[in-house]
Parts: C-alpha cells; structure tokens; sequence
C-alpha cells in the first residue's frame, strides 16, 4: 500500500527566496540513483504523496550488488529525495536516524533506513534534466540529500474505519512510543523547533489574517489565549521527552486484527503496525503527542463521535503512559490547538496558492469539530472521557 504519505497538514514554505523547494525529478532518475548509490535494479517505482519531498516506492530484482544487504527486502523500499531546504542541513537526518535506531531497539516498528554501496547513509546527489553527462551543460536542477529506507507493510490508518477499537489501538500504540523515546537524545534536537510545534503555537497569530470567517477568527483568537495563560505556565509540570510531532492518520499503520471473517468490513478492528514521517520530532511534551493524534483522529470520526475519540484513545494509552492531573487538564485546550495550526496554516497555503484546494479539505470538518469541543465546558469533556475509559476496563 501506499504507506508513505507525510500528513495531511499544509507545507507553509513551499519556496525559500524563489526557489522551488520541492525536487525536480526527471524520467530516469529514480532508476539511476537506486542503482548508482545501492546497486540494486528497479522493476517498478510508484510516486508517494509528499508536500515538499519527493517519495517513491520501489519494487527491484532479488539481486544486489551491494555489501551492505545481505538480503533483499520483499516488500520493496521507498526511494527518499528531501527537499532543497532540508537537503542544506544533513543533521536532521542524522539525528532522524538515531531516533530511528533506538525506536527499532525498543520494538517500535518504524521505517529502517538502507546503507549506500559505499557504507553512506544518506548521499547528496545532483540531478540533472539530462542523462547522458555529455548533455549535462547546463546547471544541475537540484543538489538533494537521497535515502533508501525500506518499505513496510500495511494501509494508512485514514483508508480503514474509525472505530473505537482502532482507537483503542492507536491510544496504546501512541503510550508505547511515548515510553520508547525515554532516554533518548540527539544534541540536533536541543535547539531544533518549527513552527508546527505546539510550543511555538503563539506564533499563529501571524498567520490568522487568512481565516476570513470572524467566528472562526475568534475561536482561534480564544484558544491562543488560552493556552498562553492555561498551558504554557504549567510546562515545568509535565513529563518530557522527544515527540514525534505528527501523529496523524496519514503516518500511522493499521493491519487488521486476525479472526474477524463473519465481522462487516465497516465494523472491523484495526493495530497499528508502524509508524511514517519523523520530520516534525522536537524535544518537547508527550502530552502534545496525545493532543495532536486526538485532534486528528477526531476529525476522521463521524461527527457524532468526535467528542468520543479522545476516550478511547487514553483508554489504550493511560495503562501503558499514566498522566498526571496537570496533563489531563491541559489536555483539551492542546487539542484544540492543535486543530487551529492545521485550520489556519491550512487558509494560509490556501491565500499562498488559491488553486491549491488540497490544503482546505481539513477545514470542512475541521472547523466545526474544533467549534465542538471548544465549546465543551472541561469537566464535561473530561468526565466523558473518563466514563469511556472506565468502559474499556470493564470490558477487558
């Protein structure tokens, strides 16, 4: 399947003083870096939905002449391009790469990533429109950083139906990672944010302008206050630790749950099986994990269980990643947050580029959801989630 999509969030620098940052990729090419830089042949390449990088999925013979796989991997790899800005600062991936390894060490399935013929791991490579190097006169189109990873299976969770016990799932999956990137550290991530970090979640007022309805303005305009007065003075009491920063229903893998046969297929449960697009991690609170993965499985509910996504989601993880009373607390002002980085940065993109009808599909049930459980007084919300948690006790 194609499980390699990067989120469903908006890019907000798609060019850097003109530049198209998104790679330049002619025919060809993705044949030749394959088996240039890791001495395998490409049978058949599939392009992957990415906002500014350039993914493929490969399928190659069962042959390498690479010293670095001893074994080819069937289910294929996935063909890494990074974008221009990124391929600028190699760090972020060697960092990604550590969080990578010790995630692996920790049994959390993620993608591994494949050393070059000569023992790289990653490359930076020039592409050229041309190529045959007789014809390369004129200026490469790009210099990238190139990565071989390999593939795993299963569906994105977005392609299978949102049920309390996938939910349940995604919860406990979302608690085991949380415990897995304890104890980790990469000096890259010590100083790294982004503006998609929920601690830089002040930083949106610079971009409000482009939501054009006023109730939506206001809501948004309530809940950065909130969160400056609620939130952010609390930090020192929550738990720390590196987050993936992305946990949506793009980058999480699901495979069903054996012994279902006489189960509709709408009613079917799901597990996750892995976990994509490590580009947002920051060192952080693993509360804003939770904040960010309730915010966007909610969306992909039905509207009359949005409100209920968040229950059964901390049903799975509370047993494995207890809170405390502060996290609890904070919990639904972060979702809340959360819902207007992906809303606004989505009617920005959108005032950027006013063909690009893409980065508004959030916004359909986005708006009303985040209006939903703004309005929810706390306790209510609260006591919901707790009574859904009780639930899932019971019944275990």
């Amino acid at each position: 399947m194609d499980n390699n999509n990067e989120g469903t969030k908006p890019e907000v620098l798609l060019q850097e003083k003109g530049e198209i940052i998104k790679p330049m990729i002619p025919d060809g090419a993705v044949e030749d870096l394959v088996r240039n830089l890791y001495g395998l042949d490409v049978i058949s390449s599939k392009e992957l939905n990415s906002y500014d990088d350039r993914n493929y999925h490969v399928t190659v013979h069962n042959q390498s002449s690479n010293p670095h796989i001893p074994e080819v991997w069937k289910h294929g790899y996935i063909l890494k391009i990074l974008n221009s800005m990124d391929s600028k600062r190699p760090t972020i991936v060697e960092a990604q790469i550590s969080l990578l390894d010790h995630l692996r060490k920790k049994n959390i399935s993620v993608p591994e990533n494949v050393l070059t013929i000569s023992g790289q791991t990653m490359s930076l490579e020039k592409v050229f429109a041309e190529k045959d190097p007789k014809d390369r006169n004129s200026a490469p189109y790009g210099t990238y950083i190139v990565r071989l990873l390999k593939y795993i299976p299963g569906d994105i969770l977005v392609s299978k139906p949102c049920t309390p016990g996938l939910l349940y799932n995604v919860g406990k999956f979302t608690g085991e990672f949380s415990n897995a990137t304890k104890g980790f550290h990469h000096s890259f991530y010590d100083t790294h944010s982004l503006v998609w970090s929920l601690l830089e979640f002040s930083k949106l007022k610079e971009f409000v302008f482009a939501v054009k309805d006023e109730n939506n303005k206001r809501v948004v305009d309530e809940v950065v206050s909130a969160f400056e007065s609620d939130v952010l003075p609390k930090l020192g009491e929550l738990q720390r630790g590196v987050i993936h920063g992305d946990l949506n229903e793009q980058n999480i893998l699901v495979t069903e749950v054996p012994g279902q046969d006489d189960v509709p297929p709408e009613s079917r449960v799901y597990d996750v099986n892995g976990l994509l697009d490590f580009m947002d991690v920051t060192d952080s609170y693993p509360i804003f994990d939770i904040a960010i993965n309730i915010a966007y499985m909610s969306i992909i509910c039905e509207p009359s269980e949005q409100l209920d996504a968040g229950g059964h989601i901390l049903a799975g993880l509370i047993p494995i990643f207890p809170l405390n009373d502060v996290e609890l607390d904070i919990l639904q002002t972060s979702v809340c947050a959360r819902l207007c980085q992906s809303l606004v940065m989505g009617a920005y993109a959108h005032y950027q580029d006013p063909s690009n009808m893409y980065v508004l599909t959030t916004a359909e049930k986005g708006w009303p959801l985040l209006h939903k459980v703004w309005s929810t007084p706390k306790q209510v919300l609260k006591d919901r989630w707790l009574y859904l948690i009780g639930q899932h006790q019971e019944a275990s």
